[in-house]
């Protein structure tokens, strides 16, 4: 009897261990604290896709904006998401601003750390300028209506939001928590995830309510090499400069053709200025290098280059692997891809082999001609007879011995039988010689 009940408190304890640790939960976290890119809407698409058998998606934010195209796709993952999303503006100090107070407001859940900021939404060009003219009306309206639709989804104050587009409004945490723009304020993550429990949220139109997960099980999400790579070439200064390295380097090559590396060069950060702009998608940028990469190959073997060709073909590859592989879509399970040591080795390889063949190519072109009548330039002779006045009373012909065989010759110079000469050209079936 004893031990029956032993058993059965012990099975209770197990079983109520299990709650409490199913209790805790999962929370998959990740932190923006650079400018909206592609880059980051990339990062954000990725982790919620791996997060999606979570309880919780946690972003800690700390912007100051970006680029619109990007910021809109980023609410879209957010307003479509699965699971609840929580967005967190910090650290202390940091703030949403611009395109962050989209993604602030998006989330099923708004919370920002003391001493942050946010506001300032209003739509500018990428060097900071005011957009003018009728442009600056269309896009005013847009980000306006877009920022109202958010606010209204969410709850949250319809008209702070549109002054935050329209005026360039600021407000700290203490005012956003007030004017019912952000849910509350917490200190650190901790505290954040202890204050949302018992809050509801919507999640596709299904009612959650929050718990407490405080002592959840909480997984970091880093970005990609890939998706650091396209972060690096996104930024603004560097996608203005590869629009004028591109500009620069075809308008060269079209004024001089025949150069080859301005043209090249050119090329590959036309392709590259244009994805930074999300002119193209990422991926369809990958397909147009590892395309050009092809062609620059094919190029190199027909029209030589001393590698020039060659090179700019590995750099393609690379580049192309990079923006091409993309870990997010449905047949890429966990640690299936594409290995960017892998595609690094194969075009080191490659650009090796065809700087090689470069140089011999180079070399067998430096080298000196044997064969046919080119061959025969430089090549000593002995004469077989005494040289004699030729018909036209100008230079003097004999016969040649050279390499066993016997040629006509003839030269400016009289020579006697048995003296060396050298080849210094060939006329016909005559040698020309000194």
């Amino acid at each position: 009897m004893i031990k029956k009940t032993v058993f059965i408190l012990l099975a209770l304890v197990l079983q109520f261990s299990s709650l409490a640790l199913a209790e805790t939960g999962t929370v998959y976290e990740i932190k923006i604290e650079e400018a909206i890119t592609p880059a980051t809407d990339d990062f954000l698409r990725e982790s919620l896709k791996k997060a999606q058998s979570t309880d919780l998606f946690l972003i800690h934010l700390n912007t100051p904006g970006g680029l619109l195209p990007s910021m809109q796709k980023m609410v879209e993952e957010i307003l479509q998401s699965e699971i609840p999303v929580v967005v967190y503006v910090s650290p202390q100090g940091g703030g949403a601003i611009s395109a962050g107070v989209f993604i602030t407001l998006a989330g099923h859940v708004a919370v920002m750390a003391p001493g942050t900021t946010i506001g300032a939404a209003h739509p500018v060009q990428g060097g900071g300028k005011d957009v003018e003219g009728d442009m600056r009306k269309k896009i005013e309206n847009f980000t306006v209506s877009l920022i109202t639709a958010i606010s209204e989804q969410r709850g949250r104050n319809v008209e702070w939001a549109t002054k935050a587009v329209v005026d360039s409004v600021s407000i700290t945490n203490k005012e956003a928590v007030k004017l019912d723009v952000v849910d509350f304020t917490a200190e650190n993550v901790e505290q954040l995830l202890k204050k949302i429990a018992g809050r509801k949220v919507k999640v596709n139109e299904k009612e959650i309510t929050l718990k407490d997960f405080s002592n959840a099980n909480r997984i970091e999400l880093e970005m990609t090499f890939r998706q650091k790579v396209v972060g690096l070439l996104s930024d603004p200064n560097i996608s203005v400069l590869l629009g004028l390295a591109a500009m620069g380097g075809l308008g060269i090559e079209m004024y001089n053709p025949g150069l080859i590396v301005p043209g090249v060069a050119g090329a590959i950060c036309l392709v590259l200025s244009l994805i930074s702009t999300q002119v193209i998608p990422i991926n369809t940028g990958g397909i147009i290098l590892i395309l050009i990469s092809g062609v620059f190959f094919i190029l190199e073997m027909m029209v030589p280059s001393f590698g020039i060709w060659g090179v700019a073909g590995a750099v393609s590859l690379v580049l192309g692997a990079i923006y091409y592989v993309d870990p997010s879509q449905i047949w890429s399970g966990q640690g299936y891809g594409v290995d960017m040591l892998m595609v690094g080795v194969t075009a080191t390889i490659i650009g090796l082999t065809l700087l090689f063949l470069a140089l011999w190519v180079a070399k067998l072109r430096s080298q000196k001609v044997t064969t046919g009548f080119e061959g025969m330039i430089g090549l000593d002779g002995l004469t077989k007879k005494d040289f004699v006045l030729g018909p036209n009373g100008k230079d003097f012909v004999g016969k040649i011995d050279v390499r066993g065989e016997i040629w006509n010759a003839k030269s400016e110079t009289k020579f006697k039988k048995g003296q060396e000469v050298v080849v210094e050209s060939v006329d016909g079936l005559e040698l020309n010689i000194k």
